[in-house]
């Protein structure tokens, strides 16, 4: 029931913050207005981590950009759907039923 959804949502949101300090302590950039993208980012010497959300996402197919933050070629998992993505062209492009992806490395 919707009870299990709400539940399961923070408990992917709980694990992505966990795995990812940026989340937390990182820097915000809006990088879209229309679906909301964001990128947060944590370089304090100690710690390199960076993280893009994207929320208001179509559900089934997807193309998001990522404007940047990670080069082509990088692995990434979208921690929402707990998919593995490779950043080709400037963006990650996956299927998932959910409107919120947690783009960050696999850690």
């Amino acid at each position: 029931g919707p009870t299990a959804l709400v539940l399961g949502h923070w408990r992917k949101l709980g694990r992505f913050r966990r795995a990812h300090p940026a989340v937390g302590a990182g820097e915000h950039h809006r990088l879209q207005a229309q679906p909301y993208i964001f990128s947060r980012t944590l370089d304090d010497g100690a710690v390199h981590d960076r993280v893009i959300v994207a929320l208001g996402q179509e559900a089934g197919a997807k193309s998001i950009p990522v404007f940047g933050v990670f080069p082509d070629g990088t692995e990434l998992v979208d921690w929402y759907s707990n998919q593995r993505v490779t950043v080709t062209n400037g963006r990650v492009a996956f299927t998932s039923p959910y409107p919120v992806a947690l783009l960050g490395d696999r850690r």
